[in-house]
């Protein structure tokens, strides 16, 4: 039985710039969401300062703590549950000492942000 769009369960983090001082983000600055539905396993990132541009969060193959931010994701036609990431932009790792966050590192804009490892909660 297919679920509808309705009724799958997506997870919303919120993602924020600001200055990492002795491991806590200080002066955040909301600038977008990830959202993870239940059933994948990557998550999608939207950026208030790019809007209409979805980025995907994926993590690395046979690395506990690193992940690739990609600017395109195919699905095959014949197998909708194969999907293919391409053109990366950016790179997130979990910092043990930042206990709460996500560090996301986009080199091109010389930036870092910040993701939420907790999902946001939703009425």
């Amino acid at each position: 039985m297919k679920q509808s769009n309705k009724e799958i369960k997506s997870d919303k983090h919120e993602i924020f710039t600001g200055f990492r001082k002795d491991n806590v983000i200080e002066a955040k600055l909301l600038v977008g969401a990830a959202f993870k539905d239940e059933n994948t396993a990557y998550y999608k990132i939207r950026l208030m300062m790019f809007p209409g541009y979805t980025y995907y969060l994926v993590k690395n193959h046979n690395v506990v703590d690193k992940y690739t931010v990609y600017a395109r994701m195919i699905v095959d036609e014949k197998n909708k549950n194969q999907v293919k990431f391409l053109n990366p932009v950016g790179s997130a790792t979990l910092d043990s000492k930042l206990q709460s966050y996500l560090e996301i590192r986009f080199p091109m804009l010389r930036a870092t942000v910040y993701m939420s490892l907790y999902p946001q909660k939703q009425n």
